[in-house]
């Protein structure tokens, strides 16, 4: 984690679109769209809130169209201890990504270091409180 204790901001998901699709492709479109909406908002959030009102709030959609997508949804997320919503395979890549981020700013802070002649001190892995 960084110094205030906040995941760092990943700008980047992992998308794979061969995977999304061999799984929704007999989906209707609504479904679709809304199942992406809603792992674009739990990669920025961390999660999403379990309440259907609240969820469909965030994608924009009417009554009629959760209705006809929520079925096909509602399998890919879990509830988590801490009430929220997740993607089991949407949160491992975060932790593949979060992992690959520790490494690049250790290998930076070893470059920077080599630069300015001082000492290498390799950082803690994101979360690594040991």
């Amino acid at each position: 984690m960084s110094k205030d204790s906040t995941p760092p901001q990943l700008h980047r998901m992992p998308w794979y679109p061969s995977s999304f699709y061999a799984t929704t492709r007999t989906w209707p479109f609504i479904a679709r769209a809304i199942y992406r909406e809603l792992l674009d908002v739990q990669w920025d959030a961390g999660g999403l809130p379990a309440a259907q009102d609240a969820l469909r709030a965030l994608v924009g959609v009417t009554a009629k169209e959760w209705r006809t997508a929520w079925s096909f949804i509602r399998p890919k997320f879990q509830l988590s201890d801490d009430g929220l919503l997740r993607n089991a395979r949407l949160e491992a890549h975060r932790a593949d990504a979060l992992m690959l981020h520790a490494k690049r700013k250790d290998g930076a802070a070893k470059t920077n270091a080599k630069r300015r002649g001082g000492t290498v001190v390799p950082l803690r892995p994101e979360g690594d409180s040991a």
